[in-house]
């Protein structure tokens, strides 16, 4: 089984919650990555922002982080040894920029799962799979 928590730091936030659930879910079993948690967070921009310094240590909103079972922001709502981490997206900045916040899910997941973007061979493969989810997702999606 697939566990998906998503929480949203503003209410109008929490109309996307279903969708970044859905695609998360999925994205997850095209991994098959099953008996595995993951918790989104729907983040407003100072929190976003935040996160981004002081974890990344850059100064300003970001559209997405993502965190791998370890060190986590959010310790007190349960970890589990099947909990994969957690994805903070911001849906503000997501919609400044005219992104897709399911497909920016796919991506953290991505990361969840151990891809990386930081050599150009890395970020080939990672690109490559995200696209291959995305087509999974719209074959699949059920709103």
């Amino acid at each position: 089984m697939i566990s998906i928590r998503v929480y949203s730091s503003e209410k109008g936030f929490s109309k996307i919650a279903p969708i970044v659930r859905n695609v998360a879910i999925l994205a997850l079993k095209f991994l098959k990555k099953t008996g595995c948690a993951v918790d989104v967070y729907l983040a407003g921009n100072e929190e976003i922002r935040t996160l981004n310094r002081v974890y990344l240590k850059k100064d300003g909103p970001t559209n997405i982080l993502s965190f791998e079972n370890k060190g986590f922001v959010r310790g007190d709502i349960g970890i589990s040894d099947s909990h994969l981490g957690e994805i903070f997206l911001a849906p503000d900045v997501i919609k400044e920029r005219g992104e897709d916040a399911g497909f920016l899910v796919i991506h953290g997941i991505l990361h969840l799962a151990g891809y990386t973007h930081k050599l150009k061979s890395d970020r080939i493969k990672m690109e490559k799979k995200e696209l291959e989810i995305l087509a999974y997702v719209k074959h699949h999606y059920r709103a």
